[in-house]
């Protein structure tokens, strides 16, 4: 509810400052990335376990796209709702991470990009390895 009354006291503003008649400016409201901290870009080969709608557990091969300490978007085949448990496995890494499903957006018939975040940051899990260093 708070984008509509910031959209309102906006087109207040825009209003009183005799831009109304500006209609470029009308209508459009900037939406604030809510992220904490910015996403990079991935090509991390992952293995996502859950649970189907009928309780059934599923695993699937799955490539992460992009992600930070928080969460990440991967995409994924076999349906999944918002508020959803999933136990990710970094394939180059073998790291567990448990995670919850945020957002789910389908871009084709087969695939979803499925957007989650982690119950605490985990700067870690889409690292690989570094040589000399340990885990």
């Amino acid at each position: 509810m708070s984008r509509i009354y910031e959209a309102i006291r906006i087109a207040n503003e825009a209003k009183s400052k005799g831009e109304s008649g500006r209609s470029d400016s009308l209508g459009e409201m900037e939406l604030p990335d809510r992220r904490v901290a910015p996403r990079i870009d991935l090509d991390i080969d992952l293995t996502v376990y859950g649970r189907a709608a009928g309780n059934g557990p599923f695993y699937e091969r799955a490539k992460a796209v992009s992600g930070n300490a928080n969460g990440g978007v991967f995409l994924l085949s076999i349906p999944v709702v918002e508020g959803q448990d999933l136990l990710l496995i970094n394939n180059s890494t073998s790291r567990e991470q448990i995670c919850s499903v945020l957002t789910v957006q389908i871009r084709d018939i087969q695939t979803s990009e499925v957007s989650v975040g982690f119950p605490m940051p985990n700067p870690g899990f889409w690292t690989p390895f570094k040589a000399g260093k340990s885990a």
